[in-house]
């Protein structure tokens, strides 16, 4: 058959076009603030014509494949800015740009306003480009999907922040830029709290439930209105606020930890617990008997693995046309942990030989419950007055049991059971809780120029141990390494003296602050001028109750046999107590400071610079006799402490900074006091001569956010601190008798640099930080020869960091998040290199934390529009916390639990396991 031409063409013609008609395009792009020209992660971009949608990914680019040629609508929305709505024809790939107006407030110089936006990692880059200061912030969309559930967990995803570990595992405290953590200090809202801890003022951050924080600001330097006993930095935990129209965040979750699946928990009956003493009941009169101690909370029950339980609750809205808010939230969490231990304290002998004595062998079980509160309310009277209220109850509640097997390890022995053998068994609960209130003023008098803000805050921090109660016994094995076939010998239980003590103390803070500022132009040069301080009033009371039971001996003058802690009898050997100690004091600390500040901006250079000055006034009084020294005292000092921040805008994503400020760090109250306490393991001292600390601080940073939610920050640090704070021991008297307390050991230099990226290809991240810190201080220790037969005590000088100065802390998280499909993935690795964690008189017996790796998981499916699935284990690898005591062996005497030719031996390593959760969420954001 013969085709024309003319009709093969027109048949190609429209293959052709048929063809075309079904061959499939891509959109790709991205969406973007009109006005900052930043990516708006998560933005959502449909067609509605093929009920297609999809949404911007982590570096605020979108693609929508697949897209046959046509017409079409391209609709836009993010929470927060007015959508759009726009036509395209499709008849290839297509490259959109989306760019969308704010309809919210604009972010000021820190504080996000807009309830959508501060939540957001794009509004706590945005306050660390803005901040006066040098600072690191965690948004609580950060925060929710981390796998951490308590502030002091949290902190350690912060760059230059290791924390301080409880003994169960958790994060407690934030040591910032290697500084100890009585260098920092701790906000709610920009107000100080006091601390419930018996000994310190720094505030144990696992009291905090992640769930109720809007935003975690890490401060790392100073301007003359913030509070001056910073050396190291702060930590200011924002509550959520109340939102700009209709917000409910609630989750539910369950959980275990895989120690207590393994091994079960111990448990004792809190409800026994006697919560004040015989003394505190009754009178200083009363003499003590042996009804008056229970032993229920010393009857131990093992449970097979009991589940953990979470549950949080934010609700928040507007009324009366804005004018007034509320946000509310709750959190409980009721947790069970299990753990093990063993703790070989290293002894110093002749010659500097390391001697290990005792191998204790502990088993731990602890039942923890977490409670926060948290309310906010706010009032426009009119748009140049507003009041506000807020409130803040935090709680927890650690009852835990220990069980421990404590062996004697003369040589040659080497492994833990063998020798002779005492059995413990101890209770502690620990209630701690913090309540704060704050009423604040803010107020326009003359236009927008002179403002005025005040806070009125009453503030309670509460600790008590009641009845920490131990029984011993000793089991009596016996065997000689050297003949491993004579199998060991045990003799009968025999009970051993034992205590009852009961710790209570409370903080009282009344404080006061006023703000005037003034903001003109001179010489077409913005400024403001600052003025204001603070007035507080804190007392202590400090309750310690200590009696001593001992067995009775039989009829025939033999010792107790021990069978259980119901079938024996025992005497109070001082059945007054203990009220005549130095641990029964009040102590008072008054602070009245004032400050000047000047802001000024000159081009792209802004200047922060002032003056503040604080005065301490403390004095204390303790129950000890009246001829005994240092009964009472009093301290009062001034410190004048100026402060500079430069910083110089390179461009609108470019920043560096160069800081200086002073700074101080007080000591505790417990530190100034008189008072002796015989701990675990060595006895402690107070130090009424100690000094507080002053520093001088220089920042240089280099900062670059390339999109909304990347950036780049080069940092370097410098500190010189005079009369530093430390814990050492001190010879007390004859036979190298020592005492653990604190002291001033003479001047020290901190310095380093700090590195962090943050970068977005896709679904993909990488969050990742650095940070070298050197510090070095020189004390005078002891060691001994034997010179001519005869041993001689010798005197050498040390350097070392500072307790709890770790020369590498770093941080990576790797993220995948897909909003299309609802998912985020987070894999963390936290690292934390070598430390000293005990400083010992001896030279060379330093106990030292080995580096340590840490790994969590946490993900999160989000289905059904408000509703999300989200999961979260912690250490992942089962990493475990050890010490050594880096001493190598004298005259070729081997030592139990050292490695041979590493010269490291152990001296504790604790076990925690992993935790898992897995849990509900329902969040409405309106």
């Amino acid at each position: 058959m013969y085709l024309r031409p003319s009709l093969v063409l027109g048949l190609l013609i429209t293959s052709q076009f048929a063809f075309s008609q079904q061959v499939n395009h891509n959109i790709k792009g991205a969406v973007t603030d009109k006005q900052s020209k930043e990516q708006l992660i998560g933005a959502i971009i449909s067609i509605p014509e093929l009920k297609r949608n999809t949404v911007a990914k982590l570096d605020g680019t979108f693609s929508l494949d697949r897209i046959p040629a046509g017409t079409y609508h391209i609709r836009c929305s993010y929470i927060g800015y007015v959508a759009v709505d726009t036509v395209v024809t499709v008849n290839g790939n297509l490259t959109l740009n989306l760019p969308l107006n704010n309809n919210t407030a604009a972010l000021n110089e820190v504080v996000v306003t807009g309830k959508h936006n501060v939540e957001s990692e794009a509004a706590a880059k945005k306050s660390e480009q803005n901040a006066s200061s040098v600072m690191n912030i965690i948004s609580a969309k950060a925060i929710q999907l981390s796998p951490d559930i308590t502030v002091g967990n949290v902190l350690q995803r912060v760059s230059g922040v290791s924390i301080e570990r409880s003994s169960n595992g958790d994060g407690r405290y934030a040591i910032i830029r290697g500084m100890d953590q009585r260098y920092n200090n701790t906000l709610i809202n920009g107000i100080k709290i006091p601390s419930p801890d018996n000994k310190s003022r720094f505030v144990p951050l696992d009291i905090f439930p992640s769930e109720l924080i809007e935003r975690i600001e890490v401060n790392k330097t100073l301007t003359p209105d913030m509070e001056a006993d910073a050396v190291g930095g702060t930590v200011n935990m924002v509550m959520k606020n109340a939102p700009e129209r209709l917000y409910i965040n609630a989750s539910a979750a369950t959980g275990f930890s895989q120690t207590v699946l393994q091994n079960g928990f111990d448990y004792f009956p809190v409800s026994a617990i006697h919560k004040s003493s015989p003394y505190q009941q009754n009178g200083p009169g009363y003499s003590a008997t042996p009804a008056d101690f229970t032993r229920d909370n010393l009857n131990y029950t093992h449970k097979s693995a009991p589940a953990n339980a979470m549950g949080t609750l934010s609700i928040g809205n507007r009324f009366f046309n804005n004018r007034f808010g509320i946000m509310l939230g709750g959190s409980y969490q009721n947790i069970y942990k299990a753990y093990n231990s063993i703790f070989n304290p290293g002894e110093f002998q002749e010659e500097g030989q390391l001697y290990v004595k005792h191998a204790y062998l502990r088993d731990y079980s602890s039942h923890l419950t977490r409670t926060g509160l948290n309310a906010k309310f706010d009032f426009d009277i009119n748009p140049k007055h507003k009041i506000s209220l807020y409130s803040v109850y935090a709680d927890l509640k650690d009852a835990q049991a220990r069980l421990t097997t404590d062996s004697l390890m003369p040589y040659p022995r080497t492994v833990a059971g063998t020798g002779q053998v005492w059995q413990f068994g101890r209770s502690k609960y620990q209630h701690q809780n913090i309540f704060s209130n704050t009423l604040q003023g803010n107020h326009t008098i003359v236009d927008n120029r002179l403002k005025l803000d005040w806070s009125a805050v009453y503030s309670k921090a509460m600790s008590e141990i009641p009845d920490w109660a131990e029984y011993e016994y000793d089991g009596g094995f016996y065997t000689d390494p050297s003949t491993p076939n004579n199998p060991p010998y045990k003799h009968p239980d025999v009970l051993q003296n034992f205590n009852r003590t009961w710790w209570k103390n409370s903080d009282r803070d009344l404080a006061g602050y006023l703000n005037l500022h003034y903001t003109n132009t001179a010489w077409n040069t913005p400024y403001t001028i600052s003025v204001g301080g603070l007035y507080r009033d804190k007392h202590r009371d400090n309750k310690y109750d200590n009696y001593e039971l001992r067995p009775v001996p039989n009829a025939d003058g033999s010792k107790q046999l021990w069978t259980d802690i119901y079938h024996f009898n025992w005497t109070v050997f001082n059945p007054k107590g203990s009220p005549g100690e130095a641990n029964n004091y009040r102590a008072n600390e008054r602070i009245t400071a004032g400050y000047l500040l000047l802001k000024f901006k000159i081009n792209k250079l802004e200047t922060v610079a002032g003056v503040r000055a604080e005065n301490t006034d403390q004095d204390f009084d303790t129950d000890v006799p009246v001829t005994q020294n240092a009964k009472s005292g009093t301290i009062s000092y001034m410190d004048v402490l100026p402060s500079v921040n430069f910083k110089y805008e390179l461009n609108k994503k470019t920043n560096l900074r160069l800081s200086y400020y002073a700074a101080i760090s007080r000591p505790a109250f417990f530190e100034i006091v008189p008072y002796s306490y015989h701990g675990d393991q060595f006895d402690e001292k107070g130090n009424p001569n100690l000094l507080h600390s002053t520093s001088n601080n220089v920042d240089l940073r280099y900062e670059l956010f390339p999109k909304t939610n990347e950036q780049i920050l080069i940092g370097a640090f410098y500190k010189s601190i005079q009369n530093p704070i430390e814990y050492g021991f001190e010879f007390t008297g004859a036979q190298n008798q020592t005492a653990y307390m604190p002291g001033n050991y003479g001047d020290v230099t901190n310095y380093g640099f700090e590195l962090v990226y943050e970068k977005y290809l896709g679904n993909f991240g990488i969050r990742a930080n650095y940070t070298y810190t050197h510090s070095q201080i020189t004390t005078t220790k002891m060691t001994s020869v034997k010179k001519d037969g005869v041993l001689q005590k010798l005197f050498l000088n040390e350097s070392r960091p500072l307790q709890g100065q770790s020369d590498h802390v770093a941080n990576a998280a790797f993220l995948y998040k897909n909003g299309k499909l609802g998912l985020d993935v987070q894999l963390a690795w936290q690292y934390t290199g070598k430390r000293i964690v005990l400083v010992s008189p001896y030279y060379g017996f330093d106990y030292w934390q080995k580096g340590m790796n840490l790994f969590d998981f946490s993900a999160e499916k989000r289905f059904a529009k408000h509703f999300a699935v989200f999961a979260k284990v912690q250490n992942l690898l089962d990493a475990k916390y050890e010490v050594y005591i880096n001493k190598p062996v004298v005259n070729d005497v081997p030592v139990p639990f050292q490695n041979p030719g590493s010269g490291k031996t152990l001296a504790q390593r604790d076990q925690y396991g992993q935790n898992y959760i897995l849990g509900l969420r329902f969040l409405l954001n309106k």
